[in-house]
């Protein structure tokens, strides 16, 4: 295990230059000028071209992009254009915030959609075994905006529970323990967005495999040695219905990132997912580049730890390619 870990490792930085060769290319394509986005519209032309000359952006692309690279193998991004820091800076303050929605969000989808799949499978009453598929496939089929509107309209507007945007009341400058619930009183629906765009497709997925595996020879002769149906569906069915279950958890974070940028531009949360959307409509490259590089980041160790996960349940896999 510890050589394929190190091997998984050893792909991350090739995966990395690829996505930002790719990602620096793009975004000169791009339409706009950098240097509105950096010194306004109404400048003189003699400090426009200043602003061309210490940026270099008078240079052509491929020596910006390989004077780019070599900043970054450094661990200098830039300095962004808007907020006039430090690239790295940026995404430091606003990094927190996006992992406190997307990690307890795969934490609280896996803990309830995983029960709920058992006990739709495993249920004999019409309303748990018909009713919670149903209820699911419905969720399933709704955008995670639509999803958040529609919370915001219910908890937000009609009952008025929650807040609809933000982290925190800035009018009441709480501290301590009640700047601590202030955040969580913000981050309810947000999460709750979140979990429930993910809890859908692992229900189903669960209820699906496990149907599947209470079927098998193995488990029909787990039975006749004795197990009662409660031992062998626990013991032996469900550990091997949750493999598929956690490849797909796994293969959804690049759509779970994609999530968190929605859900953060509809209620405002101060992630890095909305400072992208802001990123690109002021045209701040050096920050896009920077969030894509922290994005693809996250999601590549989150794959690591899934890979890892799949062997824990599936001790058969071997790491070298063979089982």
């Amino acid at each position: 295990m510890s050589g394929y870990i190190v091997g998984r490792f050893l792909q991350i930085p090739i995966t990395l230059g690829i996505i930002l060769i790719i990602s620096f290319i793009l975004i000169q394509a791009a339409p706009g000028d950098p240097v509105a986005a950096l010194a306004g519209d109404y400048v003189t032309r003699e400090y426009r071209e200043r602003i061309i000359r210490h940026y270099g952006l008078d240079q052509s692309l491929w020596k910006q992009g390989l004077r780019y690279f070599q900043n970054v193998l450094q661990g200098d991004f830039g300095d962004s254009y808007y907020f006039k820091a430090s690239v790295a800076q940026v995404i430091a303050e606003r990094l927190p915030q996006t992992l406190l929605l997307v990690i307890p969000s795969v934490i609280f989808s896996s803990l309830i959609g995983i029960p709920l799949g058992f006990i739709a499978a495993k249920s004999a009453h019409p309303i748990l075994s018909s009713g919670i598929p149903l209820w699911a496939t419905l969720l399933n089929s709704l955008p995670i905006f639509w999803l958040a509107y529609l919370l915001i309209l219910t908890f937000s507007v009609s009952l008025e529970w929650f807040p609809t945007k933000g982290m925190v009341n800035v009018r009441l400058m709480n501290t301590g323990i009640y700047y601590f619930l202030d955040v969580l009183h913000h981050l309810a629906l947000p999460l709750l967005t979140m979990v429930l765009s993910q809890l859908a497709q692992i229900l189903l997925l669960t209820r699906a495999r496990l149907r599947e595996e209470i079927k098998k020879p193995y488990f029909r002769t787990a039975l006749s040695k004795g197990l009662s149906q409660q031992k062998a569906t626990t013991h032996h069915a469900l550990p091997n219905a949750m493999l598929p279950v956690i490849t797909v958890i796994g293969s959804r974070f690049g759509f779970l990132i994609t999530g968190a940028i929605l859900t953060e531009t509809v209620f405002a949360w101060p992630g890095l997912g909305r400072l992208m959307i802001l990123a690109i409509e002021v045209r701040d490259y050096p920050l896009v580049l920077g969030i894509i590089f922290m994005l693809s980041i996250i999601v590549m160790v989150l794959n690591l730890l899934t890979d890892v996960a799949y062997s824990v349940l599936d001790p058969r896999i071997d790491f070298a390619g063979n089982e």
